[in-house]
């Protein structure tokens, strides 16, 4: 009887692993064929008709290859549930274009010389700034906005997140869905802040200055203009440390380079006031304008 109903219970284990693999193959199928149209617009696929079709009959094709992969991941990952299949399989074959990592603090330096020159902002300032908010570029996020998102909507439920908060963070995320698009990524692809853990907010800041969405589309035009380019770009060096600059440069007596000005710019960045409260950080900021040589290899 035992052995009965466990041969029932891997039965219906069985049947059930078959219904989720031919679900992930529907929706595998669908999020390719969308790739695959694009890339017949874009004139990639050869051989002309109409590009939705072109895409339709090279799907079968690359469901093939798929397959013989899936199967040695099947082989390979027996004991691993269905999720996690799936993320694999999408982690193999994705190629949806993400933001390119900044590796070399030295480029971040050559965009502040760049930004110091077209704002007035001390370039050792700037600096100093970076290192702190992006580790010279090279931190623009561990998080994606998917995560921060199911973060701010659980702290809104417990009432850690007021409702004009959850209100600006959903306005916010339509913000970097359509940044996204116009800058040819994948929403789902963006590394952002994570949500805070010791203080009441929101994650979500982008690209090497960490600039909120809402505060990158405040400063787009001016960055624009000075880095001549029609759309730029938080994740680029130059763009994003002139983005900096800007922000920097709307506290007076900053561009004057005077000492206590760049505090409160500092504290201003990180909070929108001069709060004696956030002397921590344009501590930070000053330490790290003196000391960032050492980061430069």
């Amino acid at each position: 009887m035992i052995r009965r109903n466990r041969i029932s219970a891997d039965r219906t284990k069985i049947i059930s692993n078959q219904k989720n693999i031919r679900s992930q193959k529907e929706r595998i199928k669908k999020h390719f064929l969308k790739i695959l149209t694009i890339a017949a617009l874009a004139g990639v696929l050869a051989g002309g008709g109409h590009p939705a079709q072109a895409a339709e009959s090279a799907v079968p094709d690359f469901l093939g290859k798929l397959a013989k992969k899936k199967k040695t991941v099947i082989h390979n990952q027996t004991r691993q549930d269905d999720s996690s299949f799936e993320e694999k399989v999408l982690e193999m074959a994705d190629d949806r274009k993400a933001p390119q990592a900044i590796t070399d603090p030295k480029e971040i330096e050559r965009a502040a010389e760049f930004a110091s020159q077209a704002t007035g902002v001390r370039k050792d300032f700037l600096m100093g700034m970076l290192t702190v908010e992006s580790d010279l570029g090279r931190n623009t996020g561990k998080c994606t906005y998917e995560e921060v998102a199911r973060g701010a909507e659980e702290a809104h439920k417990r009432g850690r997140l007021g409702s004009a908060a959850w209100r600006t963070f959903q306005e916010r995320q339509r913000t970097i869905e359509k940044l996204a698009r116009d800058l040819g990524y994948d929403a789902d692809r963006l590394r952002v802040s994570c949500n805070p853990g010791s203080y009441a907010g929101t994650g979500g800041a982008l690209g090497v200055p960490q600039f909120m969405p809402d505060i990158w589309m405040h400063y787009k035009d001016e960055i624009a203009e000075i880095v001549d380019k029609d759309n730029p770009d938080p994740w680029n060096a130059k763009d994003g440390v002139v983005a900096m600059a800007l922000l920097l440069a709307d506290t007076p007596g900053v561009t004057e380079h005077n000492y206590y000005a760049e505090r409160n710019s500092a504290k201003m960045y990180l909070s929108g006031t001069t709060s004696s409260a956030y002397e921590w950080y344009a501590n930070q900021a000053v330490y790290w304008s003196h000391n960032y040589a050492k980061l430069l290899g």
